[in-house]
């Protein structure tokens, strides 16, 4: 039987044939070939630059990722994006115990109506994940953007919360108050009283902004060896919190870190206020709205001036800022060790609006604690020396 293919479609198919074999091996048969990496991440990303990568230790387990890609605005950035079947909170939670481990800081952790973001910082990355906390078909998305920590080969300056402090002699602290150079003399020998000079100056007013870096070096100073207890600092890489204190401020890193933990009123805590006032004159009641969170390790029960009057007996309650009030109450939970005891000792005024000496800055900051959990630049300095 003849074949009904004309010897066009006979010399088509011969063609094909030979082109087919003569390509193997070649890249061409590569371009039907399976992806072999295609289910590694349970689905295929797009490229990501060879020069960074996300460690393994942040992705989060089992999630599939669905991009990958530059942010148009910021090549160093990559954005990737997750798809994850488990609630949003447990990937805030494994992101937050990523970040606080030994070779990371977490610097900023916030909750929007539909989103929770954190932000950590390594040796060499600085990562920021934003999670949508509005889940479909019981899947959350989320994504993680990574970037280096360095540009040109230059690491972002950042003041070390424990390191290169050294002994300070302070040449006029015989005009501190009597009662206070002792403590002095500890910060000073702990080197966290930082100033410009060997001068103290204890009895001229202390700035906002100086007492915000006593108090953060000196924390620090005393949790050394707790890096969990320690108050991360700032980076160059923040959006400031506040306006009046640009990257550029001496004392950034110590304000910027102090309210991303939430120890400072800002816009961060919900405080209307975006100004920091850093030049200002600190006063009696800012100091304990300041410290005394620190000292008692959370959030203050709430309180009233009639509290206050009933425990402390202040003739001068009602003139207490209402943002303050929980501070000063909290403060009598520690007795004889409480800021306003150890400091302007036995008083029936609190004088709340009263502008703070260097000397008096440096009483409060000698005791860290509430009274009966705490440590002293005393004790600090006993542990140091045994």
């Amino acid at each position: 039987m003849k074949s009904s293919r004309s010897p066009l479609v006979r010399v088509s198919l011969i063609l094909c044939v030979l082109l087919l074999t003569s390509c193997e091996g070649s890249g061409l048969q590569n371009l039907f070939a399976a992806d072999s990496n295609a289910d590694q991440w349970g689905a295929s990303p797009s490229p990501s630059p060879a020069t960074t990568t996300l460690p393994q230790t942040l992705r989060f387990p089992n999630a599939t990722l669905l991009e990958t890609q530059p942010l148009a605005n910021d090549p160093n950035t990559i954005q990737t994006r997750w798809q994850a079947s488990a609630p949003a909170i447990a990937i805030q939670q494994f992101y937050s115990e990523q970040f606080q481990q030994t070779n990371w800081r977490l610097v900023e952790q916030q909750v929007a109506d539909n989103s929770m973001t954190l932000k950590g910082v390594g040796a060499d990355l600085e990562v920021t994940v934003t999670i949508n906390t509005a889940t479909t078909n019981n899947t959350t998305e989320f994504t993680v953007a990574y970037r280096p920590t360095t540009t040109n080969g230059e690491s972002a300056p950042t003041p070390s919360p424990t390191t290169a402090l050294t002994p300070q002699t302070f040449s006029d602290l015989d005009a501190a108050p009597t009662p206070f150079q002792p403590a002095i003399r500890e910060l000073a020998e702990l080197g966290t009283l930082p100033t410009s000079g060997n001068q103290l100056d204890p009895n001229s007013p202390i700035s906002r902004s100086q007492f915000v870096r006593w108090l953060v070096t000196t924390y620090n100073r005393f949790y050394e060896d707790r890096p969990a207890r320690q108050i991360r600092l700032g980076t160059s890489n923040d959006d400031p919190v506040f306006q009046d204190v640009p990257r550029q401020h001496p004392d950034f890193a110590y304000i910027q870190g102090l309210a991303m933990a939430g120890f400072l009123p800002s816009p961060l805590t919900g405080d209307a206020s975006a100004l920091f006032r850093p030049d200002a004159p600190l006063n009696r009641e800012t100091l304990l709205q300041w410290k005394v969170p620190l000292d008692q390790q959370g959030q203050l029960s709430p309180s009233t001036i009639d509290r206050i009057q009933q425990t402390w007996g202040f003739k001068d309650s009602t003139r207490i800022a209402p943002s303050a009030v929980n501070a000063v109450a909290a403060d009598y939970l520690a007795g004889d060790l409480s800021n306003i005891r150890r400091v302007w000792g036995q008083t029936l005024l609190l004088q709340p609006k009263k502008a703070v000496s260097h000397a008096e800055a440096a009483m409060a900051l000698w005791y860290i604690g509430n009274g009966s959990d705490g440590l002293s630049a005393q004790s600090v300095l006993q542990a140091r020396r045994s």
